[in-house]
């Protein structure tokens, strides 16, 4: 998404995350979700179904209800591609793709709370019912990160109650307070949700360890590890983001779980 209103779709995502349903969408019927998205299958595909976690790439075209058009992948002739059920787009999206298979092409009606809700967008007033014209190209299965499978004999907790457990033991320099670190990581909630992951945006972040410009638990947890290193760290909210939580992303007094790569250390 690189246009304007393919920036939004990311940027102001929000909404739960959908599990792929058994509903059967037959052509030219409409079917009505029971959040109000309503999904008619204009023409029905012979390729793979799709699933929270897949990458997807799609042709789409966006029209407010009266049909005046604010967005078109196609008018560019460049498909835009996302992870399903990772909040990466608005939530109407999310609850849609894990209805259609590759192949498909669908008319998706979304309410104004799966979409921008009150949230002014240019070209589209708030509260606007969307309408997008959908295509699915092509999906790559199970993109999506899993969390570091761990031995519970290997778990450290510490005093401040953060626990680590190093899956892949690195042989670089320590991290220390005040040096630099270049870490790769995807963030799950307790039921596994991602909210956040530098691996699907391939960049990593960088930062100085112990200068209060991440959470707590992440100053805290990095410290332990040495350059090259791989861990999940299990951070109380207390260390995260408190009681108050990170909405809509991360709820009130969420504990948080990170597949952490401490990637250099310098």
């Amino acid at each position: 998404m690189r246009s304007t209103i393919l920036s939004i779709l990311i940027l102001f995502s929000s909404g739960g995350l959908f599990a792929q349903s058994a509903v059967k969408l037959k052509e030219n019927e409409e079917f009505t979700t029971e959040s109000g998205l309503k999904i008619k299958l204009l023409q029905g595909g012979k390729g793979k179904a799709l699933a929270k976690g897949d990458k997807v790439k799609v042709h789409y075209t966006g029209t407010l209800v009266d049909g005046r058009q604010f967005d078109s992948s196609r008018e560019r002739d460049q498909p835009f591609e996302f992870v399903i059920g990772m909040k990466q787009v608005i939530a109407g999206w999310d609850e849609a793709l894990p209805l259609l298979k590759v192949g498909d092409r669908a008319m998706l009606t979304i309410p104004p709370d799966l979409g921008y809700g009150d949230t002014p967008m240019p070209k589209i007033p708030v509260g606007s019912y969307l309408v997008f014209d959908i295509e699915v190209l092509d999906v790559f299965k199970e993109f999506a990160p899993k969390m570091f499978v761990v031995k519970d004999k290997n778990n450290v907790t510490t005093e401040t109650g953060l626990m680590y457990n190093v899956v892949e033991a690195g042989k670089g320099v320590k991290a220390e307070k005040g040096k630099t670190v270049e870490v790769h990581y995807t963030g799950f909630l307790e039921n596994g949700d991602i909210f956040d992951s530098s691996v699907l945006r391939g960049k990593a972040i960088s930062f100085r360890l112990g200068s209060g410009m991440v959470i707590p638990g992440w100053d805290e947890g990095l410290s332990y590890l040495n350059e090259g290193s791989k861990a999940l760290l299990v951070i109380p909210y207390e260390l995260a983001y408190g009681e108050s939580g990170r909405p809509p992303l991360i709820p009130p007094k969420a504990k948080l779980y990170f597949n952490v790569e401490l990637v250099s250390v310098k």
